[in-house]
């Protein structure tokens, strides 16, 4: 199987609360989103309704802190659990590949490394380092070939 999406748009939750887990004091699943994390998400919000395009599948991590980034975009969220913090490329490649619904366009609200990796395994370079808010547009090569491994280029990097 190939992932073979048009528009694959990967969107880092933006600034939230500090995760304190060896003091016990932040689940980082419930980790919120802090007043500056919210602003940096209202900003993308506003760039990605200006650009997206139409029929678009959200997919956002479960943890607190990027739904909250999604809502900002005021669409219809749908939550993966394999987009949670900590997740492994190759269970994430699987489950994106097995969308139930087709779709030609795709925006990803999730977490470093993954979103990355991601990243680094779809267009051959390294692995980025995807800042807090920002958004990675990737587009499906033109020259793709169906039987090999799917190539994306960026197409643009947004940050807040």
């Amino acid at each position: 199987m190939t992932l073979a999406i048009k528009n694959l748009i990967l969107w880092r939750h933006a600034d939230a609360e500090l995760a304190n887990i060896a003091m016990g004091a932040v689940d980082d699943m419930v980790r919120e989103l802090t007043p500056k994390g919210k602003q940096q998400a209202k900003v993308m919000a506003r760039w990605l309704q200006q650009h997206l395009p139409r029929n678009l599948l959200l997919l956002s991590s479960p943890a607190v802190r990027a739904f909250e980034t999604a809502e900002a975009l005021k669409y219809n969220i749908n939550l993966l659990k394999e987009l949670s913090p900590g997740a492994e490329l190759q269970d994430v490649l699987f489950a994106l590949e097995n969308i139930k619904s087709p779709t030609q366009n795709l925006l990803i609200v999730g977490h470093q490394p993954l979103l990355g990796m991601l990243v680094a395994h779809l267009t051959g370079g390294k692995e980025m380092n995807i800042k807090k808010g920002a958004v990675w547009w990737l587009r499906l090569s033109s020259s793709h070939n169906t039987s090999a491994q799917a190539s994306y280029s960026i197409h643009t990097v947004q940050t807040p």
